[in-house]
């Protein structure tokens, strides 16, 4: 991955962001944390381009709810096997007919499957999963080489399995974008919010959980939303909203003191 330098005025104006938002931003709560590995993996599938709760929750639950025994990756394997074709798994279990994301869970999974390999339960499937997730690095997607399988689905599924990052989805670099007033690349916003997060002491997986509800299910974020970029030197002499919010009216007072004076 092309190293790419993050600007210190940037990662600051983020900073300002997340700390006016850090009172909204709560433990991962959805239900899609605790699902079992093969349900995760689906759900990261599915979820590529699609809305997560009117298309991807619905088939999520019919899965679990025909397949409860279906916890482990492997499992999943083998229930995949039993088709006569991966497409006619996904068409008839998850009501799917998309040949591209078919050959991409086919091949996650057994990406997958190599990952866990020596895993003989499924606590031991978890485990190897969660240090595949925290060792993996977001270049990674790269070496799996899966059509369709991009950044976004690949850090995706290594939160979905323990790592706390994020992923540089439409939502994330539309937050970020907007915070700097100018388009920022995936690999960019990923740098940014995990730099910024890091220096709020928060979990970048639960940032990227409330900037992801805000887009995509239209929560509006309490804050103001008009962001004005401060130089360094001045962020630094004045690190809160409220200490600049102080200082200009500060300012303000004393300009209409002037104005009563002539």
């Amino acid at each position: 991955m092309k190293e790419i330098n993050i600007a210190e005025s940037d990662v600051a104006a983020v900073t300002t962001q997340l700390k006016r938002i850090s009172s909204d931003v709560s433990a991962l709560t959805g239900p899609e944390w605790s699902y079992p590995p093969a349900v995760k993996v689906i759900d990261c599938v599915l979820s590529l381009n699609r809305k997560y709760d009117t298309f991807v929750v619905p088939r999520l639950k019919t899965f679990m709810s025909n397949h409860p025994e279906t916890q482990r990756v492997v499992e999943l394997a083998k229930l995949m096997a039993n088709y006569p074709t991966p497409h006619a798994f996904v068409k008839q279990e998850l009501n799917y007919n998309h040949e591209d994301r078919v050959r991409t869970l086919d091949s996650v999974v057994k990406y997958l499957c190599t990952i866990i390999d020596g895993a003989k339960t499924l606590e031991e499937e978890k485990e190897e999963l969660t240090q595949w997730a925290i060792e993996s690095k977001p270049h990674g997607y790269r070496t799996l080489r899966i059509k369709g399988f991009g950044i976004a689905g690949f850090q995706y599924l290594r939160m979905l399995f323990g790592a706390d990052t994020t992923k540089p989805d439409v939502h994330i670099i539309r937050f970020l974008s907007d915070i700097l007033n100018r388009r920022v690349s995936d690999i960019e916003s990923l740098l940014l919010l995990e730099a910024a997060s890091k220096r709020e002491d928060l979990s970048v997986r639960a940032v990227d959980s409330y900037i992801w509800k805000r887009g995509a299910r239209g929560q509006q974020d309490r804050t103001e939303t008009n962001t004005v970029r401060l130089a360094p030197d001045v962020a630094a002499a004045f690190p809160t909203e409220k200490s600049v919010d102080e200082a200009l009216r500060s300012i303000l007072k004393e300009l209409k003191e002037r104005n009563e004076e002539k």
